[in-house]
């Protein structure tokens, strides 16, 4: 540990926004799922800092911000915390409208809540490598504060140190969404005051998801389609097929994917198929999942060679699967004579092997006993008698 040029206490600001629920989410669902929600929640209260807040470390549901120096008026503190909510909870809010996974991480994410605990205090800052480590008394102090006696599921609590450090605090009654309630924590180290708002005003600040528009060119028409039977369940090849990360295990001279814009697949999951590493790489959106028990349907629209790619599974056993991929593009009469003289026969080469390639990988996994990774769930987990009694 190397020691930074000035190691002794600063005046401080500790900003903690804290996941609450999250130890009960990540033990009563699944966990792969769990952990990407999470953090694409933490990544969202970062891109949310206005305050010039650093961040001294990620702590599993919460993160640890600081500002050194530069005491916090009441305004710019209580306008962050309202920022972060607000984005907090648009995030779930998106995410809940464009699911599409049943598992219980993704089902239960709407129910996480959102806490802040905010004080002001001496803290000394040693360098961790490339880190910044926080050290001090009053660090354990807020710490401490995430257990008291607030009853409301979401708040802001603030401690009369940073109350009484700067002036501008004194206008809290007037300036805040409510008037705060005062609170006292009795620690191993002492007495603690502190005052408390509710969150629960700022709900009507939430903006409600977009929708997408996600209607198709309707001049477009079909120039291929091509068709397989995948010695896998239908589950299975959606898990594999649809997964944005995984389009260089079957799709013939994919490398990898990026552009991606969330580990779980959702309505509106976007990547970019790295192929010539060149602007002429596909990049896709999905969309319009329709999804039952024996048929799955959905839409991958291509932005760069404006088409679409329509992606058909039907359940026809118990392990067996039968796909279709059918691509609509719009064209006059000369590029379709063109395209059928030189170009379809290539394209429906590149469709069959990469199916024959999904095939294999499918088959494979069924082997080994394996899952694919991206684990989608296309139906609740049915709940033992224990759990369901719980």
């Amino acid at each position: 540990m190397k020691l930074s040029n000035d190691s002794t206490a600063q005046p401080t600001l500790i900003f903690i926004p804290d996941i609450s629920g999250f130890t009960k989410f990540v033990h009563e669902t699944e966990i792969s799922h769990s952990e990407h929600i999470i953090k694409e929640l933490l990544e969202a209260l970062i891109d949310a800092n206005e305050m010039e807040l650093q961040v001294s470390e990620i702590e599993g549901d919460a993160v640890l911000f600081y500002r050194i120096g530069k005491k916090p008026t009441a305004v710019e503190t209580l306008a962050q915390v309202q920022r972060m909510y607000t984005k907090f909870h648009a995030s779930l809010r998106k995410y809940d409208s464009q699911r599409i996974c049943q598992c219980g991480a993704c089902i239960k994410a709407n129910s996480l809540a959102l806490k802040f605990i905010i004080h002001y205090g001496n803290i000394s800052i040693n360098q961790v490598k490339s880190s910044s480590k926080l050290f001090g008394k009053d660090l354990i102090v807020a710490h401490r504060l995430m257990k008291n006696d607030i009853s409301f599921k979401e708040y802001v609590l603030i401690t009369h140190q940073l109350l009484n450090a700067c002036s501008t605090w004194i206008e809290i009654d007037h300036i805040a969404w409510e008037k705060p309630s005062q609170g006292n924590g009795s620690y191993d180290f002492g007495d603690i005051k502190y005052c408390y708002l509710s969150l629960a005003p700022l709900e009507a600040h939430i903006p409600q998801p977009t929708i997408e528009n996600y209607t198709s060119d309707p001049k477009m028409s079909k120039i291929l389609s091509v068709e397989s039977v995948i010695n896998a369940p239908i589950e299975l090849v959606f898990d594999v097929v649809s997964d944005t990360h995984a389009k260089h295990l079957w799709v013939l001279h994919v490398k990898a994917s990026d552009k991606t814009n969330g580990k779980i697949t959702k309505n509106g999951s976007t990547h970019r198929c790295i192929m010539n590493e060149d602007e002429n790489d596909p990049f896709l959106t999905s969309l319009n999942f329709e999804i039952t028990k024996d048929l799955i349907t959905w839409t991958d629209i291509n932005h760069i060679a404006k088409s679409d790619l329509l992606i058909t599974l039907r359940r026809i056993g118990n392990r067996l699967t039968r796909i279709n991929l059918t691509v609509l593009q719009r064209q006059n009469p000369i590029k379709k004579i063109f395209y059928n003289l030189f170009k379809k026969k290539g394209f429906v080469q590149f469709y069959s092997g990469s199916l024959t390639k999904l095939n294999e990988y499918c088959q494979g996994l069924e082997r080994e006993g394996r899952r694919h990774s991206s684990g989608i769930l296309l139906e609740p987990a049915i709940k033992t008698s224990s759990e369901q009694n719980n």
